[in-house]
């Protein structure tokens, strides 16, 4: 009996292993916040990948090395898209990611893929976490919103970047790195509104990660909606709303735990 059970053991390990030597490898794209784009995930990717997983960071057009194309055909569709290609291009299902503006990005693109089933799951880093209709601009105050709207409508159709310390970065030499690579936003991306068409697909599981040391206001609403409800994974990073440059290995940690 004893030999018997010993060999049970044995063989239950043995397919564990196997099974965990077939298992596909964690396969994460990063999708970026306005005005940043794949560079600001460049001390986060190594980490991730020095577990066997694979990095696919996402530059949005009109935003840094792809800046010059700019342009007021640039809305929130063209960069919904490039998520999307993005996760087509794939060979195992994804770990979305999308930072700040991006949770408006990836929510587009997971309507977009519920049918696809290339969805491993979705993770809102600091972000909003849009609902049909909802438009970027809708959550900026009033005077801000009319100015960028006129902006626009008179062919300005760069919404300008702000400074590295708004995103809670006070470490010097950081705050100079990334105010280096912050480029305007396109403002059609935040004022042409998210149509969603299939909410009725079940999602992916879906995580989200809320920086608070100091929090951006704008996304409190969000926080405190989402921290109660059970069909979320809701953890909370002490540190500001660039986590990815502030508390890389941190948060390469917690996005492992989360895929």
């Amino acid at each position: 009996m004893e030999r018997r059970t010993l060999l049970g053991a044995a063989c239950a390990v043995s397919l564990t292993a196997c099974a965990s030597r077939q298992r596909p490898p964690l396969n994460f794209v990063l999708v970026h916040g306005a005005w940043h784009g794949a560079w600001c995930w460049s001390r986060i990717t190594p980490m991730l990948a020095r577990t066997g997983a694979a990095v696919t960071a996402v530059t949005l057009p009109g935003l840094a090395q792809r800046r010059t194309e700019l342009s007021g055909r640039i809305d929130l569709d063209s960069h919904i898209e490039e998520a999307v290609a993005a996760v087509r291009r794939q060979r195992d299902p994804a770990v979305l990611v999308g930072h700040s503006y991006g949770g408006f990005v990836i929510t587009g693109a997971a309507d977009r893929l519920a049918r696809e089933g290339r969805l491993r799951s979705l993770i809102y880093l600091d972000a909003f976490v849009p609902g049909d209709g909802e438009r970027v601009a809708d959550y900026m105050p009033p005077a801000a919103r009319e100015t960028l709207e006129a902006n626009a409508a008179a062919g300005n159709f760069a919404y300008p970047k702000v400074s590295a310390r708004a995103f809670g970065i006070t470490d010097p030499a950081d705050a100079a790195w990334v105010d280096s690579q912050l480029t305007d936003q396109p403002a059609g991306t935040y004022l042409q509104p998210l149509r969603l068409r299939n909410a009725s697909v079940a999602s992916p599981r879906r995580s989200y990660i809320a920086c608070n040391q100091p929090a951006m206001a704008v996304f409190d609403p969000t926080k405190q909606r989402l921290r109660t409800d059970a069909r979320w994974t809701y953890r909370e990073m002490a540190t500001g709303h660039d986590a990815m440059v502030t508390q890389p290995q941190a948060l390469a940690d917690l996005l492992l735990a989360l895929a």
